[in-house]
């Protein structure tokens, strides 16, 4: 296996992204191949396979590295699921759909159930890993916090998917007002 701090290393696995998020743009998720891929970053099959398992493994490093890339330091290092962190939240979240479906063609809906998935997961880690920190454990039972941010993290990317699919992307702040207190009610947390 290759040793992930090579500065050799991390360039070919940036070469091999790049190479990834252009093909995405242009053919499509289903119509890439390893070979293109290996060819667009000017490298051969073998190095490819040496860096990931196969197309699916980078796609899911691609939206990792994309999703938690946006999440601000605020949310990273809060200690509180408040208002603010919960508004937070949705806009990242609405952005992140909105720039992944607008750069990736997503012709197919096995990718798009795939993204989709991922990001709610990534979500829900983001909002468990508030809940438990800090003065939180009194509100989440600790064997309980997997089921409230799976809960909380669905309805933020429902409603910021639903949003993004009606067209209503430009009234961002509608969206943050009609889920913010239905979130923040259902958390029994709601603050301004």
């Amino acid at each position: 296996m290759v040793k992930l701090q090579d500065p050799r290393v991390l360039r070919t696995r940036q070469l091999i992204r790049e190479a990834f998020k252009e093909l995405l743009r242009s053919k499509g998720f289903d119509a890439i191949a390893i070979k293109d891929i290996a060819q667009k970053a000017t490298i051969n099959r073998a190095t490819f396979y040496a860096h990931y398992e196969d197309k699916y493994a980078l796609l899911e490093e691609t939206i990792e590295k994309a999703f938690h890339g946006m999440i601000p330091e605020e949310v990273v290092n809060a200690r509180e699921f408040t208002g603010e962190i919960c508004d937070q939240l949705i806009l990242l979240t609405h952005r992140y759909i909105v720039d992944f479906y607008r750069i990736c063609r997503m012709d197919s809906k096995s990718i798009a159930k795939l993204v989709d998935e991922k990001i709610k997961k990534m979500l829900q880690q983001t909002i468990e890993s508030i809940f438990l920190k800090g003065d939180n454990h009194q509100m989440v039972v600790l064997h309980h916090s997997k089921i409230i941010s799976a809960m909380t993290g669905s309805a933020i990317y429902g409603a910021a998917h639903c949003w993004f699919m009606s067209g209503e992307n430009d009234r961002t702040d509608l969206l943050v007002d009609i889920v913010r207190p239905y979130v923040m009610n259902g958390l029994g947390l709601y603050r301004k």
